[in-house]
């Protein structure tokens, strides 16, 4: 049989696309994914703060490095890692990234001994805030470059975790994604009414979906805008049903009202000249 052998580093980087392979799982719909996309995150981290302690001194990484007998078979825990990087330069691990490892932490340890739970929202969050503060770790303090050993298969991942505003957007789209699909009508027969789903021309993402809490009736699950020259709209004069965008702000003796072409009197307008 082969044997295969991984170093600190190759270690930590198995774990990490081990991580992004599972995260990609619980996104297209399996949430059985998280749960071991946490188990390999939580590795990664470790790994790696470990390999960052070697690259000091090879020994420190051991529990008792200047015992008589050196003991390799027990390393430094986690918050060990976190206190010497910190001894080193204090703040590098924040309180608020602590707060996020002990998070993770707490859920292995969940996940490996007895029953968990977990709130998928809350995981991706997490998850997403952890990754993008190793990232940033591992560029300020290391001279890893972990972007160029990632298989192809979760580059997108990758960039979707190291990028707080593409996870935003992903979020966004997913939840636009299932109210488009919770107010999609499956009867063919029954008459077109008023789309789910439109472009938001605030952000410019189709991530404009309906809301019932919305004054317009709907609302952008990105950039929280309620208002899109794509929605549909009723002309205030006639009150033809078209898209906001289509029609005119125009002042009358009641105040600004939203007409279309022809109320608004550009019609006539357009007609004389």
């Amino acid at each position: 049989m082969d044997q295969h052998n991984l170093d600190l580093l190759g270690n930590a980087i198995d774990s990490l696309v081990e991580a992004l392979e599972k995260f990609e799982q619980g996104e297209r719909g399996e949430p059985k994914g998280y749960k071991f996309a946490v188990l390999h995150m939580a590795h990664f981290v470790e790994l790696t703060f470990k390999y960052h302690i070697t690259e000091k001194h090879p020994l420190l990484i051991f529990s008792q490095p200047f015992a008589p007998t050196l003991n390799t078979q027990k390393t430094i825990g986690l918050w060990e890692a976190v206190n010497f990087i910190n001894n080193e330069k204090e703040g590098t691990v924040s309180k608020e990234f602590r707060a996020d490892l002990a998070w993770l932490k707490d859920l292995r340890n969940q996940i490996e001994h007895h029953k968990f739970e977990m709130k998928v929202a809350e995981v991706r969050s997490t998850m997403g805030r952890l990754f993008r503060a190793m990232m940033e770790f591992i560029v300020d303090y290391t001279d890893l470059d972990i972007a160029s050993k990632i298989p192809d298969n979760v580059k997108e991942t990758f960039k979707v975790l190291s990028d707080e505003y593409e996870m935003q957007l992903r979020d966004a789209m997913k939840l636009a994604d299932e109210v488009e699909a919770a107010n999609q009508s499956n009867n063919p027969f029954e008459d077109d009414g008023d789309p789910p789903r439109v472009e938001c021309t605030s952000c410019g993402h189709y991530t404009m979906v309906v809301n019932q809490d919305s004054a317009t009736g709907y609302r952008c699950t990105f950039c929280f805008e309620e208002e899109s020259d794509d929605m549909p709209c009723d002309c205030d004069g006639c009150g033809v049903r078209t898209t906001r965008g289509d029609l005119y702000r125009t002042l009358t003796d009641d105040g600004e009202e939203l007409r279309c072409y022809i109320c608004s009197g550009r019609y006539l307008a357009d007609k004389e000249d």
